[in-house]
């Protein structure tokens, strides 16, 4: 897609002026969709690392790998957290196999690309939250998870962040961590993801370095 016709244009603009690349250098950066992107406390909710918050609206990987000259490569980030999760399927046509065969093979090529241009940085695939608004994909999102871990076992500089159990206790969902529209993590929901899931992980990669 024309990179000036993409519904995101707009919102890459406005990530990339408040934050000039150098100034920005061997940070961690966040880059996905919505719950990265609606997450306005993240600087603080992290701290004291030191975080860009490059999601934006209800992206999907393609969006990802059409904007990354201009909010992922210049920041020559240390470590890079992504995660799209549904979106990336929700809209796909074909079984559910077709569906996440076509997920997979597109994930693979874009974090091939990022890996090259990124050769000091390691990556972190959060997993794809099991949301009660679309619980008709969960065995979808397990799957692709469980590829996506299978993925960062075989692959150097690649890390996977399992957050199943956040969202999903294998019989109910934890509906108190979303807002309404029962897709989105609210506060509540966003600092349980930090401080069980996220936290965790930068220390493992910071103490690596």
């Amino acid at each position: 897609m024309d990179k000036e016709k993409n519904p995101w244009r707009a919102a890459v603009r406005e990530i990339a002026a408040k934050s000039a690349p150098a100034d920005h250098q061997g940070e961690i950066l966040f880059y996905g969709a919505s719950n990265f992107y609606l997450w306005k406390d993240m600087p603080a909710d992290l701290a004291p690392y030191r975080v860009l918050n490059h999601g934006f609206g209800g992206s999907v990987d393609p969006d990802l790998a059409l904007f990354a000259d201009e909010l992922l490569y210049p920041y020559a980030p240390r470590i890079v957290f992504l995660q799209t999760g549904s979106n990336d399927y929700v809209m796909r046509s074909g079984t559910d196999q077709e569906k996440v065969s076509a997920c997979m093979a597109y994930k693979k090529e874009m974090l091939g690309q990022f890996m090259a241009r990124l050769p000091g940085a390691d990556f972190v695939l959060m997993s794809g939250l099991h949301l009660p608004g679309r619980s008709h994909f969960r065995e979808m999102t397990t799957e692709i998870n469980r590829q996506l871990r299978a993925l960062s076992d075989e692959t150097e500089r690649l890390y996977f962040v399992n957050a199943d159990a956040l969202t999903w206790n294998g019989e109910a969902y934890a509906a108190s961590l979303f807002l309404e529209d029962m897709i989105h993590l609210n506060r509540e929901g966003q600092l349980a993801w930090a401080r069980g899931y996220i936290l965790p992980m930068i220390r493992r990669l910071a103490e690596k370095a």
